[in-house]
């Protein structure tokens, strides 16, 4: 009777302990990022766009869009990510600004801006308030849905900054805000010798949604 219930107190604190363990590598795992990584954003971007020709013209496009933030990749250690970036931005109906006169276009005029590049992104713990960073190329697509005419320019170098804090709402997901800087410069040649030397900031407060 003895031996049975020092058999049974010692199954029992070998039960207790191996449910602390598990507790605790689940615990180590949790709330961590490693592995697979996505993030997707969306906000409100404050753009100023110039376009000059040497000589001839300096235009200026200035208005409040539309931006959209996706990133995917993987942790290449514990809070240090490495992705692949591509960012959409668009503007409709911006103010034009021409040899310091300004004037406002229809809403069928969108200029819309693309980058598609690669970058790193570092979270700091366990404050979860991270760091990203991408550059890669860039362009610009002037469109006219009143006349149904598309025009897009040669690409260039474009850069992103990102800065934000992220709350988990679960083991993987993640939800935040974030404020973006965004810049691209780049010479179009459209042809007959033309060289347009195009410019843009940008500044965006974004919603942030990430997986990892």
């Amino acid at each position: 009777m003895k031996k049975t219930t020092i058999l049974g107190l010692i199954l029992f604190l070998t039960s207790i302990c191996s449910a602390q363990i598990s507790a605790e590598a689940q615990e180590d795992d949790y709330h961590k990022h490693l592995g697979f990584y996505l993030s997707l954003s969306t906000g409100p971007n404050f753009a100023n766009i110039t376009s000059e020709v040497k000589g001839s013209y300096k235009l200026g496009f200035n208005g409040t869009g539309a931006l959209f933030d996706f990133k995917i990749g993987g942790a290449i250690k514990e809070n240090l990510i490495l992705h692949a970036t591509l960012t959409t931005k668009s503007m409709s109906g911006p103010e034009v600004t021409s040899n310091g006169t300004s004037q406002n276009t229809s809403n069928d005029i969108i200029i819309g801006e693309a980058v598609i590049g690669g970058g790193v992104t570092y979270y700091m713990t366990p404050s979860n308030i991270f760091l990203s960073g991408t550059i890669g190329l860039g362009n610009f697509t002037l469109i006219d849905n009143k006349n149904e005419t598309s025009v897009s320019t040669d690409r260039g170098f474009s850069m992103q900054l990102k800065v934000g804090k992220e709350w988990w709402i679960s083991k993987k997901w993640a939800l935040g805000i974030a404020l973006t800087y965004g810049k691209s410069h780049l010479i179009n040649s459209p042809g007959i010798g033309v060289n347009e030397l195009m410019d843009s900031n940008n500044f965006g407060i974004l919603f942030n949604s990430t997986l990892n």
